[in-house]
């Protein structure tokens, strides 16, 4: 079953944003998310249900599930700098 991903334009940008060889490796993460939207690796956000982040190096996937309508939405893509990473999610 593979699930469609959709990005926010926040994410979107950021992930524009990021250094190339992170950029590359962000890409094909998410675009791995489409057949296993809960990789090894993934936690939900402790006080977010339905809101998982993945890591990659310093950076963290933030993402929500949506199993019903099969559907990924990247919320943001965040260096990792404390609590406030996981601020502020949009919906």
């Amino acid at each position: 079953m593979a699930y469609r991903i959709e990005l926010t334009k926040t994410s979107a940008q950021e992930i524009r944003e990021l250094p190339g060889h992170i950029r590359q490796r962000a890409r094909r993460l998410v675009d791995g998310l489409a057949e296993n939207p809960r990789p090894a690796g993934s936690q939900e956000l402790r006080d977010l249900p339905g809101r998982y982040r993945v890591r990659l190096d310093r950076w963290r996937i933030i993402y929500r599930v949506d199993y019903d309508a099969e559907l990924v939405t990247l919320l943001r893509v965040r260096l990792k700098t404390g609590p406030e990473t996981y601020e502020a999610l949009e919906d």
